[in-house]
Protein backbone atom coordinates (compact mmCIF):
# COMPACT_ATOMS: atom_id res chain seq x y z
CA UNK A 1 0.00 0.00 0.00
CA UNK A 2 1.17 3.47 -1.03
CA UNK A 3 0.83 5.87 2.05
CA UNK A 4 -2.26 7.17 0.79
CA UNK A 5 -3.94 3.61 1.47
CA UNK A 6 -1.99 3.12 4.81
CA UNK A 7 -3.42 6.49 6.53
CA UNK A 8 -6.66 5.30 5.42
CA UNK A 9 -6.32 1.43 6.55
CA UNK A 10 -5.05 3.01 10.01
CA UNK A 11 -7.97 5.67 10.29
CA UNK A 12 -10.42 2.94 9.27
CA UNK A 13 -8.85 0.46 12.73
CA UNK A 14 -9.33 3.11 14.88
CA UNK A 15 -11.27 1.49 17.43
CA UNK A 16 -13.78 4.03 17.78
CA UNK A 17 -14.15 4.37 14.59
CA UNK A 18 -17.39 2.72 14.14
CA UNK A 19 -18.51 5.21 16.96
CA UNK A 20 -18.00 8.23 14.42
CA UNK A 21 -17.90 7.49 11.16
CA UNK A 22 -19.79 4.44 8.30
CA UNK A 23 -16.62 4.85 6.30
CA UNK A 24 -13.48 7.22 4.96
CA UNK A 25 -13.69 8.43 1.80
CA UNK A 26 -10.66 9.48 0.12
CA UNK A 27 -10.79 13.47 -1.06
CA UNK A 28 -14.43 14.58 0.34
CA UNK A 29 -16.50 13.61 3.36
CA UNK A 30 -20.36 13.45 2.19
CA UNK A 31 -22.82 16.07 4.07
CA UNK A 32 -24.68 13.34 6.00
CA UNK A 33 -23.09 12.99 9.45
CA UNK A 34 -20.91 9.84 10.32
CA UNK A 35 -18.73 10.47 7.31
CA UNK A 36 -14.83 10.94 6.82
CA UNK A 37 -12.77 11.92 3.71
CA UNK A 38 -8.90 11.86 3.89
CA UNK A 39 -7.42 14.47 1.40
CA UNK A 40 -4.05 14.24 0.57
CA UNK A 41 -2.42 17.72 0.37
CA UNK A 42 1.18 17.24 -0.65
CA UNK A 43 4.27 15.17 -0.26
CA UNK A 44 7.99 16.83 0.19
CA UNK A 45 11.63 14.96 0.20
CA UNK A 46 12.63 15.84 4.30
CA UNK A 47 16.67 14.30 3.37
CA UNK A 48 18.20 11.42 1.12
CA UNK A 49 21.36 9.82 1.32
CA UNK A 50 23.97 8.64 -0.63
CA UNK A 51 22.32 5.70 -1.75
CA UNK A 52 18.85 7.39 -2.56
CA UNK A 53 17.12 6.17 0.73
CA UNK A 54 14.71 8.94 1.77
CA UNK A 55 12.82 10.29 4.55
CA UNK A 56 9.82 11.56 3.17
CA UNK A 57 6.53 13.84 4.78
CA UNK A 58 3.21 13.65 3.28
CA UNK A 59 -0.02 16.11 4.66
CA UNK A 60 -3.34 14.96 4.81
CA UNK A 61 -6.88 16.84 5.38
CA UNK A 62 -9.56 14.55 7.33
CA UNK A 63 -12.52 16.34 7.18
CA UNK A 64 -15.21 15.20 9.10
CA UNK A 65 -18.97 15.53 8.94
CA UNK A 66 -21.19 14.92 12.40
CA UNK A 67 -24.43 16.00 13.60
CA UNK A 68 -24.18 19.02 16.20
CA UNK A 69 -27.53 19.54 17.01
CA UNK A 70 -26.61 20.57 20.98
CA UNK A 71 -23.63 21.66 22.88
CA UNK A 72 -23.86 17.95 24.03
CA UNK A 73 -22.80 16.61 20.28
CA UNK A 74 -20.67 19.18 19.53
CA UNK A 75 -18.61 18.08 23.08
CA UNK A 76 -18.71 14.45 21.36
CA UNK A 77 -17.16 15.80 18.10
CA UNK A 78 -14.27 17.39 19.40
CA UNK A 79 -13.69 14.55 21.91
CA UNK A 80 -13.82 12.10 18.91
CA UNK A 81 -11.25 13.69 17.03
CA UNK A 82 -8.87 14.73 20.13
CA UNK A 83 -8.83 11.12 20.93
CA UNK A 84 -8.45 9.97 16.62
CA UNK A 85 -5.26 12.61 17.14
CA UNK A 86 -3.71 10.81 20.29
CA UNK A 87 -4.11 7.53 18.83
CA UNK A 88 -2.68 8.25 15.56
CA UNK A 89 0.82 9.28 17.01
CA UNK A 90 0.97 5.66 18.69
CA UNK A 91 0.66 4.17 14.83
CA UNK A 92 4.15 3.50 13.18
CA UNK A 93 6.20 0.93 11.62
CA UNK A 94 3.93 -0.02 8.80
CA UNK A 95 5.06 -1.17 5.82
CA UNK A 96 4.63 1.68 3.30
CA UNK A 97 5.04 0.94 -0.75
CA UNK A 98 6.08 3.59 -3.12
CA UNK A 99 6.07 3.54 -6.90
CA UNK A 100 8.82 5.38 -8.51
CA UNK A 101 8.37 4.81 -12.37
CA UNK A 102 8.22 1.22 -13.22
CA UNK A 103 10.37 0.41 -9.79
CA UNK A 104 8.34 -0.26 -6.88
CA UNK A 105 10.30 0.67 -2.90
CA UNK A 106 9.57 -0.17 0.32
CA UNK A 107 9.80 1.65 3.07
CA UNK A 108 7.86 2.34 6.71
CA UNK A 109 5.64 4.92 8.39
CA UNK A 110 7.80 6.37 10.79
CA UNK A 111 5.62 8.97 12.52
CA UNK A 112 2.18 10.03 12.47
CA UNK A 113 1.00 13.81 14.20
CA UNK A 114 -2.66 15.15 13.73
CA UNK A 115 -3.08 18.60 14.76
CA UNK A 116 -4.96 21.65 14.17
CA UNK A 117 -8.79 19.96 14.95
CA UNK A 118 -11.48 22.47 13.85
CA UNK A 119 -14.97 23.27 12.98
CA UNK A 120 -14.13 23.83 8.93
CA UNK A 121 -17.98 24.66 7.97
CA UNK A 122 -21.39 25.16 9.01
CA UNK A 123 -24.23 24.57 7.18
CA UNK A 124 -26.29 27.28 6.50
CA UNK A 125 -29.32 26.27 5.08
CA UNK A 126 -30.39 23.16 7.09
CA UNK A 127 -29.66 23.13 10.80
CA UNK A 128 -30.01 19.38 11.03
CA UNK A 129 -27.32 18.60 8.22
CA UNK A 130 -23.79 17.58 9.90
CA UNK A 131 -20.93 20.70 10.73
CA UNK A 132 -17.53 19.78 9.26
CA UNK A 133 -14.72 19.58 11.03
CA UNK A 134 -10.97 18.75 9.83
CA UNK A 135 -7.72 17.48 11.25
CA UNK A 136 -4.32 17.85 9.56
CA UNK A 137 -2.40 14.89 9.52
CA UNK A 138 1.42 14.79 9.03
CA UNK A 139 2.98 11.30 7.88
CA UNK A 140 6.49 10.47 8.27
CA UNK A 141 7.91 7.48 6.12
CA UNK A 142 11.14 6.01 4.77
CA UNK A 143 11.44 4.86 1.19
CA UNK A 144 14.33 2.39 0.86
CA UNK A 145 15.95 2.40 -2.59
CA UNK A 146 18.67 0.14 -1.38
Amino acid sequence: MNIIETVRSILESFPKISDVCNEVHIDFADPEPTSYGLSSTGDELISEDVLGNQKRQHSFMLYSTFSSINDYERMLNSTALLELGLWLEEQTDCEIESAVGDSIYTGKLTKLTAANGMLYNVPQENELDGVQYQLQIIAEYTVDRF
